[in-house]
């Protein structure tokens, strides 16, 4: 098939995925009431329109991507300043066409949201000194429409990769990944799965079974920008515990989300690793909107 046949069957793929996720009983306890919604109007989204411009619909743009904010350029800076940027940042950050992202005028061959991403993890390898492609495993928990995960593989990530967000979210990224050459698969026992096949999944008993079933999470990353900050404290709680033998950890929160603390909530769980190298600080650049203050928090266990 040629590009536009493979775009045309991919979409079709994920519209016949989505509609059946819409049939479907759905354990709405799990989910924040604010992604509740979200879940919705990305499934009518998928549903009635053509993915070409998917990174411009309503809920993608409020959601997922900073488009050119007034931040940016700060941040391309700081990736510009690393020892590696010719040799390594500045070739994975040459954006993909699909989704049809709006490129930043000063760099325009990458993206405000690709530059943002790659923010975060130039952070997490200063902090940690661990590179991110050192990773045997990598967990990324809300893989947003798969930027994240295309941009690790673009630095030249090998191992395996597997994203666990809500099921629409998962289709999404299984088209966004597909149509960028990376294979992706919704269950880890389909026919065809590689070692480097990436698993985009909704099935937390399926997660489970996955990480039983590996032997190198003491090499594993585990990845979550905003995505565990904005989920209910009882998924986090049956989430984390799975995560304990991961060596490193990216994550990016809001001190507050609705009625929950989690500055505290992080604080508390970064305490009952007392084997990890934390770090906890506050994003001074990024602005203060519907919730107060936004923060990292990044760890490499002691070896």
């Amino acid at each position: 098939m040629n590009n536009v046949e493979t775009k045309a069957a991919l979409a079709e793929e994920m519209k016949k995925t989505v509609a059946g996720i819409v049939g479907a009983a759905r354990d709405k306890a799990a989910v924040d009431g604010n992604w509740l919604s979200n879940d919705d109007r990305l499934c009518q989204r998928i549903l009635t329109s053509d993915p070409v411009d998917f990174l411009k619909w309503d809920v993608i743009a409020r959601t997922m991507v900073v488009g050119n904010a007034d931040f940016v350029p700060d941040e391309l800076a700081f990736l510009q300043a690393l020892p590696d940027w010719k040799s390594r940042w500045e070739k994975a950050l040459n954006e993909s066409s699909v989704g049809s992202p709006d490129l930043f005028p000063g760099f325009p061959s990458s993206s405000g949201n690709l530059i943002h991403l790659a923010y975060h993890l130039a952070n997490y390898e200063q902090k940690t000194g661990a590179k991110i492609t050192d990773s045997g495993f990598v967990l990324e928990f809300g893989g947003g429409y798969g930027g994240m995960c295309r941009l690790v593989h673009a630095l030249g990530f090998k191992g395996k990769y597997v994203i666990f967000d809500l099921p629409p979210l998962s289709a999404l990224q299984r088209f966004f990944l597909k149509m960028n050459g990376l294979p992706a698969v919704h269950d880890h026992r389909s026919p065809g799965v590689t070692a480097e096949t990436v698993v985009c999944s909704s099935d937390f008993g399926q997660l489970k079974e996955i990480l039983s079933s590996r032997t190198d999470l003491d090499s594993a990353s585990f990845i979550a920008t905003w995505s565990l900050s904005e989920s209910p404290v009882a998924l986090r709680l049956d989430l984390l515990p799975l995560v304990k033998q991961f060596r490193s950890f990216l994550i990016a929160y809001q001190g507050l989300f609705g009625e929950v603390d989690n500055a505290a909530f992080f604080l508390e769980w970064s305490g009952t690793m007392p084997g990890v190298d934390w770090h906890n600080w506050k994003i001074q650049h990024l602005p203060n909107q519907r919730y107060k203050d936004n923060y990292y928090l990044m760890g490499e266990k002691r070896v």
